[in-house]
Order: C-alpha cells, then sequence, then structure tokens
C-alpha cells in the first residue's frame, strides 16, 4: 500500500522542552488511495536528507513498523 505525504508541520513540543539527545522533530500526514491517515513524528533532519516533501511517496513500509519514527503521533 502506498502512502503520500499529506502534510508536515511542526511538532508542538508543549511546556516541556525537546529531549536534548533528540533531534528537531515535526509531525507527518500521510494518507492512503482509501483516504485512511497516519500521523507520524518524524525527526526533521530525516526528512531534508531523504528529499521527502509534501505531495511525495512515503519512502518506508508502515506495515513492518520500520523507519525513523520517532514515535505515532496521537
Amino acid at each position: 500500500m502506498d502512502w503520500i505525504v499529506k502534510r508536515i508541520q511542526e511538532d508542538d513540543y508543549g511546556c516541556e522542552e525537546r529531549p536534548e539527545n533528540q533531534g528537531v522533530t515535526v509531525l507527518v500526514t500521510l494518507t492512503d488511495e482509501n483516504g485512511q491517515e497516519r500521523l507520524l513524528r518524524v525527526e526533521d533532519d530525516w526528512l531534508y536528507a531523504n528529499g521527502i516533501d509534501e505531495g511525495d511517496r512515503w519512502p518506508v513500509d508502515l506495515k513492518h513498523g520500520d523507519g525513523p519514527f520517532v514515535s505515532t503521533a496521537k
């Protein structure tokens, strides 16, 4: 199943600061051909290094949990 990057937005760290050992993260909304959506928290540097932008195909298999995810956002 192919997932497309629908939106990339700044992560909100709330009152707490980002942990020192964690890079800057963004929230990535993915959508599939059935309109299903997934929200992931991903390190921003990884997106830049892989040239991923809104409208691109997501290059990692979500089914197996592989990838650069910091977490699945809620």
